[in-house]
Parts: C-alpha cells; structure tokens; sequence
C-alpha cells in the first residue's frame, strides 16, 4: 500500500527550502501552529484544512491550506506572505519532492483561493506589535512511487 504522507508536513518542508532566511540558528521559523515565543520574531504558520476532493485517492491528496505571516510591522507582514506565496507556487510547479523513511511525495497542482491579506493590524488587535497577513490556497501531493 502507497502512504501519500501529510501535506501540511509536506509544504512545510517546501517553505524552509524555499525561504533559507526563515531559518535561524538551524531553526525554521515555519511551523503548523504558533510558537510560544510568538510576539518575539516573524514566522510563518502553515495549517492545512483538508477538505480537497481528489479524483484518485489512492493516488493523490487535495489538501486547501492556509499561510499565515506574523511581523512587526505591516510591510514586512505582507511581504512575507507575499513571498511565501511565490515560494509554494514555485514548489509545485517543480514538483518539490519530499523523503522521509516511511515514503514521500511530490507537490503538484498549486492553486490560489484568497490572496494574502491583512487580518490583524497593529491596532485593533490585542497585540499592537504584531500584524498577520493570511492567504488560503490549494495544493495536491502525491505519493513516490
């Protein structure tokens, strides 16, 4: 039996070979929920929302997800969604390939649901410091073969 292995995991990975700045002392700043030291640096969050239907299941997952992009600042915020945005994009259409000892897969099929926009600002959220720009996408991987 062929495992199509977790595409949040899977977009992760794509993201911090992508962005190399995001790392940090051997670190990603990239990660499926927020951090506990959240208010201190930008970082981006990646959650995958399921939900996709795939016309071959036992082939390939349809996966929507969400990028979030958390900055000082409002400028840096939508840059780096900006960037996330192309990075993921230029993933699939490379067929970013993903290895781990259980299998892997390969990203393909990207698609834009809601560009990045602002959702918190620094001042109507409770964070003042801190501003999110979000984008919803869709993608699909599928496992090697």
């Amino acid at each position: 039996m062929t495992l199509i292995p977790d595409p949040e995991k899977v977009i992760i990975a794509a993201l911090v070979q992508s962005m190399p700045d995001l790392v940090v002392a051997g670190r990603p700043r990239i990660y499926p929920q927020a951090p506990p030291d959240w208010d201190k640096q930008s970082f981006l969050v990646v959650r995958a929302t399921g939900g996709g239907a795939s016309r071959h299941p036992h082939l390939y997952a349809v996966c929507y997800f969400e990028i979030e992009a958390f900055a000082p600042a409002r400028g840096a915020a939508s840059e780096l969604a900006r960037r996330a945005n192309a990075a993921i994009s230029q993933a699939s259409r490379n067929s970013f390939r993903y290895e781990t000892p259980e299998g892997g897969g390969y990203l393909f099929g990207f698609r834009e649901v809601n560009a990045p926009s602002l959702i918190y600002d620094g001042l109507t959220s409770k964070h003042g410091d801190t501003w999110m720009f979000q984008g919803t996408y869709q993608i699909s991987v599928r496992a090697l073969r």
